[in-house]
């Protein structure tokens, strides 16, 4: 699945995505309204945590962007042209035609 850099690099570009989405929900939570989620004993460090994850999910996205931008230009395929091509005749007789005739 994962063979190649731009294969691996849009998949870690979608989770890097998502976890920041996610990251920024949970620090902006944190900072307007902590009471909301129970069990942290500081929400300052809890918040600054939640925004460092965020950074780094930020660096993984950024990182995931330029493995696609390097590997798009190579990912191209050349179409040979060849004088005469033509399209397959197969199935072209009953075309427009019902099978019930």
């Amino acid at each position: 699945m994962c063979s190649d850099i731009g294969t691996t690099s849009r998949v870690c570009a979608m989770y890097s995505f998502t976890g920041l989405l996610f990251t920024l929900f949970v620090g902006i939570l944190l900072s307007t309204q902590p009471e909301f989620i129970t069990g942290i004993e500081d929400v300052s460090l809890a918040k600054s945590n939640a925004f460092g994850a965020m950074g780094m999910f930020v660096a993984t996205f950024a990182l995931s962007v330029f493995g696609i931008l390097r590997t798009s230009p190579n990912e191209k395929e050349d179409i040979d042209v060849v004088e005469g091509y033509q399209l397959s005749s197969v199935g072209q007789a009953e075309y427009g035609s019902s099978r019930y005739d």
